[in-house]
This record gives structure tokens, sequence and C-alpha cells, in this order.
């Protein structure tokens, strides 16, 4: 069955009864405010409900009848292209594979038989990348599923050969990916080395990928001929300005030189890019800090897709987020993954598949640029480089804490991950944090994600519970599971509805949205002091999602400044948790909040262990 087949026969995504989500946002504001705040904010609602929410309804189900998905365009446009401040380091998001360091003895056996060790271990990991984008021309790779129902493939059209082009107002994105059914596409890859741009291509002439080795030399050829060369200007940089600034200098360096346009068009239609980095990573901490936030003159912030290759050979990338979720560059990796561990075969061995036809040497895009372009290459590192020294990103791997033994207890370990997250910022701040859990509606055409707002009454009463030292009301273990199994089955249901696309947020989303293009005023639900403080209009101090069973982690910036990240995935080596945080909040500590998770997660731990029967 081909890959994109059963895209169309998906169901359209529906539009939820507005009585319900309503219900369920008045559930979600509860933790937050006092009972006279929820009092005032139930009568907002009941108002909205019986007024003006059922002609924002009426008109938002004309909407739905007439396309397919009523989200896509509106989510495309306010959550990413209309977008004005930069998309690094506020959009675009990092990652890395646990464990994909490369060991000391092996550094050193490489250094012996004179390998390049990032070149080699790009070649493997390209190799395997181009192998996913051969299987998705052909559409050979099986559509994915969720039990029995069919999940949508259409974001996997955009991890190759797309990218976004800056504009005044608003962002365009651009997709030249084709299925071989549909006609060509281009297959070269763009690699950067020192801030400069080189075109190379992933197939031979006769339509062939490029194996192992001869991607190696690809490599190799860039590095050694380019090492003792001096830093190209950093044009890639102005993709970390603000937009419209980017999009001036965009199209001033077109005026300048038309040639300018025929490299910027070559990067854009690229499958993704390579960057080979000066700077050295030896775990995962360093490199999705080089991946995030550093080095823009390397960076092509605009492009879907950037494998980021450290000087010791580990790898990470930088993913623009607007035309694809996580999960899209996650199984892409794991598939690279995947593959390699079945290849069983280490960087010593990148010589060994040979150079089966004659190599096309790589094509360096040299921009023409002026005074006025250097000037403002300048201002967009240094504001990139300021931005960035105000966060800090830091992984926890809770080696005790694994997906078998989570399942022991009878419980989903994404609810579990969840719940501890609750107790960690509860326990350390005193006080319960609005958060954003990503759930994925891909059961329906185009479907992307809703909103699971995590931090409930029930979570919170167990939080209050657990952290409760007055010996006459403190809990026993028995009535402390009790409540922290009420809490789970809480999550797990509002998690089941959103993947029904019945959350609260996308809903009310859509409502807000359908009054601004009827030129109407802003309804009073989204200027009431519970919109901000449950989370609304991008307010929640916990931003997570769950990567899945995978040692892939990555980490993006919190959604404000009192805020944390918090991307987690059940490794080999235990649940992993990847958190960011901004260095100047007065509220937030890195240290506190490691700690306290590690606490959380041994405290609910021990409720199972000391109640095994439960």
């Amino acid at each position: 069955m081909p890959t994109f087949s059963l895209d169309h026969n998906l169901p359209s995504l529906p539009v939820p009864h507005l009585d319900n989500t309503l219900k369920k946002y008045l559930d979600s504001v509860y933790p937050f405010l006092t009972e006279l705040e929820l009092q005032q904010t139930t009568k907002i609602v009941e108002n909205f409900r019986t007024g003006i929410g059922k002609i924002l309804q009426f008109n938002l189900l004309e909407r739905a009848r007439n396309q397919r998905n009523w989200l896509e365009k509106w989510w495309l446009d306010w959550a990413y292209l209309e977008w004005r401040e930069p998309i690094a380091p506020f959009i675009n998001t990092s990652g890395c594979v646990i464990g994909s360091e490369v060991t000391t003895t092996l550094a050193e056996t490489a250094k012996k038989m004179n390998l390049n060790i990032p070149a080699a271990k790009a070649a493997f990991t390209c190799f395997y990348m181009n192998m996913f984008f051969q299987e998705l021309r052909s559409e050979t790779l099986p559509a994915q599923k969720s039990r029995s129902a069919y999940l949508s493939m259409d974001q996997f059209r955009k991890f190759y050969n797309t990218c976004r082009i800056p504009l005044g107002n608003k962002d365009r994105l651009v997709n030249y990916f084709r299925t071989a059914n549909e006609g060509n596409c281009p297959t070269h890859i763009i690699v950067m080395f020192k801030n400069r741009f080189f075109k190379v291509n992933a197939y031979h002439s006769d339509l062939k990928l490029l194996n192992f080795t001869e991607l190696y030399h690809q490599f190799k050829f860039i590095i050694e001929n380019y090492e003792t060369k001096s830093h190209g200007i950093g044009i890639g940089s102005l993709t970390a300005d603000k937009r419209d600034r980017w999009a001036k200098n965009r199209q001033y360096l077109i005026d300048l030189n038309p040639r300018n346009l025929e490299y910027f068009d070559c990067i854009e239609k690229g499958l993704y890019l390579v960057n080979f980095e000066d700077l050295e990573a030896h775990n995962i901490d360093q490199m999705l800090e080089i991946s995030l936030l550093k080095n823009p003159k390397n960076r092509y912030f605009d492009k879907s897709y950037e494998l980021i290759v450290s000087k010791t050979g580990l790898i990470g990338s930088n993913v623009e987020h607007t035309p694809f979720d996580g999960m899209v560059s996650t199984t892409v990796i794991a598939y690279v993954s995947e593959n390699l561990k079945k290849l069983n075969k280490d960087i010593t061995m990148i010589e060994s598949f040979g150079i089966e036809r004659k190599l096309v040497d790589p094509e360096e895009l040299e921009f023409d640029y002026d005074l006025h372009i250097e000037n403002e290459i300048k201002n967009s590192s240094e504001q990139f480089e300021k931005t960035c020294s105000l966060l800090e990103c830091k992984n926890v791997i809770l080696s005790n804490c694994t997906k078998e033994k989570i399942k022991s207890y009878k419980l989903n370990p994404d609810t579990f991950a969840q719940m501890c997250m609750q107790l960690a910022y509860f326990q350390l701040h005193k006080k319960p944090a609005p958060t954003y859990e990503t759930a994925t509606t891909r059961t329906y055409y185009h479907g992307r994600t809703e909103t699971v707002r995590s931090c409930t009454k029930e979570a919170l009463k167990w939080c209050q519970a657990m952290t409760n030292s007055e010996k006459s009301t403190k809990l026993n273990n028995f009535d402390l599971l009790k409540l922290f199994r009420e809490a789970s089955e809480k999550h797990d249901r509002l998690m089941n509805e959103a993947r029904n696309n019945e959350g609260c947020d996308r809903h009310l989303l859509g409502l807000m949205l359908i009054a601004k293009e009827l030129g109407l005023e802003t309804p009073k639900i989204f200027t009431d002091h519970a919109w901000k403080k449950s989370g609304g209009g991008g307010n929640f101090l916990i931003s997570s999602s769950c990567i899945g069973y995978t040692n892939t982690i990555g980490t993006c910036c919190p959604f404000c400044l009192d805020g944390y990240t918090m991307i987690y995935c059940f490794s080999d080596r235990g649940l992993c948790f990847s958190i960011t945080r901004f260095k100047n909040s007065m509220e937030t500590t890195m240290n506190g909040i490691v700690e306290s998770l590690k606490s959380a997660t041994q405290q609910a731990q021990g409720l199972f262990e000391k109640n095994p029967k439960i």
C-alpha cells in the first residue's frame, strides 16, 4: 500500500461541541483560580456559551463544511508563518541520540587510521536519511498506525526539500518534494563548513544513491580542502534575525546579484543540510546546546532539517518546526538508528564500501555581498548569541525509572512522567503549573496536534497530599496511591479525548480566529485573567512532549520567561528529561527542578513499591 495513499480516506477534522469544550476549559482553569475568580470566570464562560460563542461556533462549522481540516491553514499561519520574531531559538528545536557518542578507544583507532571522524559519522547517518527519502519517493514506507487506525503521513512530505521563505508580515513555506509518480524533485544535499555552503549530490547520474564511502569522500573533500581557508562571511546567520528584517536582507542580496537568488534556490530545494562544526561535543548536554544555541553563521535556520556534526563526531539536529511536528524527525532518526544497528559497522570501516563511480566534486555556493550585509550579519549574530546566552539546557536520565517498570504498575509511562512533572514543579515552586502536553491528531486528514492540559485538579490534589507535612492530616501510602490513580485516569482520558480533537485549546483558538476574521471584538473569555493563568495565549509554565520509547531526545525554548521546557523519552537507559529554562528568570531554577524531578519520580515509584498489590 503506497505511503501516502490513505491520507484522503482519513476522516475530516471534526469541530467539537461548544458545550463540551467550555466545560473542559472551566475544568482546566480550576487549579489556578480562587473561589471568587472561578465564579467570575464561570459567568464569563456562560455568557460566551449563550451569546457570541453560538455565532462563532456556527461560522466555524460553516468553515469546516468547506475545508477537510478547518484548522490546517490557521495553524500554519497563526502558530508559525505570521511569527515576526526570530525563529531561532524560539520556534526551532534540537535533538540528539542518547548513547551515540564516539568512544575514546574508537576515536583513537580512527585517528591512527587517518580517518576523518565527523565525515565518517555523517556519511553513515546521511546514507540512511537518503534511504528514507528514497522510500518516501517510491512510497514503499508503510503508513503509520495507532492501534487499528491509520495516521496521516502528510507531514512526511515536508521533511525533505522544504524551506521557510521570509516575507514581510507573513512568511511562505516552500516544498519541492514529489513522489516518483508525481514527477522529479531535487536530490542534492547542502553541506555547511566554516560558514560556507556546498552542494553535494546524493545520487549518481544513473540514479543510484552514493554509498557510505562515497558520501564520506564528498564530506572529507570539503573539510580537507577548506579547513585551512578563512571562514565564510556567515550569510546563514541572517536567518536568525527578526523575520521582516531577514526578508529585506534576502531581497537586498537578490537585488545585489541575481546569482544570489540561484544560491538561495539551491539551498531551499535541497534535501536537508549537513553542518560540520568547529565545536566539540562530548555528551548530549553539549550537543543539544550546540544544536540549539550556538554558531548561527554555520546554520540556515529556515531549512526544515539540519544535521549538526560536532568535531568529535557526535551528531545533533536543528529542526524548523513549521512544516511538521517532532514525531516526523523522530521517526526518521529512529529509522537511521535501527538500520545502523543492523549494519553493525563502526566508523573504522567507512572505506570498506568502495567508490563505485566517479564522484562529482562538491560545488561551493559563493554569495556576493557588501558592507551593508556584513553589518547585518554582525547584528543578527550578536542578537542571536545574546538571546541564547540567556538559555540553559540540561538532560537528566533516571536509570531506575524504565518503561518496563512503569508498565508493571499498570500505568501508561507517559502519564507517569506527567504526574512526576506536576509533583516536581509543585514541591519546588509551591504552586501548580499550567502545563502543555502535545497530543497527535493524525488520525484525521492532515492532523497535527491538540493540547492536553495535564495540570488537572486531580493532579493538584495528589501533589498537595504528597507535600502535606501535617501529621494530623497526612494521608497514608494507600490513600496517596489512590489519588495518584485518580489523577492518572483523568490524564489518560484527556489524552484520548485530545487525540480525537476533543481538547479545548484548538477549538477555542478557532473561535478566537473566527471572531477576528469577522472583525469582531475579542470575546471576553480570551481577555479574562483565567485564560492567561491557565496557560492560554502562550503562557504555559511547562511545555512538554513525550517523544516515545526511543533513544532520541530533544529540546526547545520555553513558552515564557518563567517557564520550563520538559521533553522526555523512555530510552534504553531509562526515563530521560531534557529541560530548558531562561537564566534571567527570577522564578525558575535548573538545579532545583532537576533535583525535584528526581525526588518526584522516586516518591511516585515508592508508592507502588510499598503497595505492590494495588
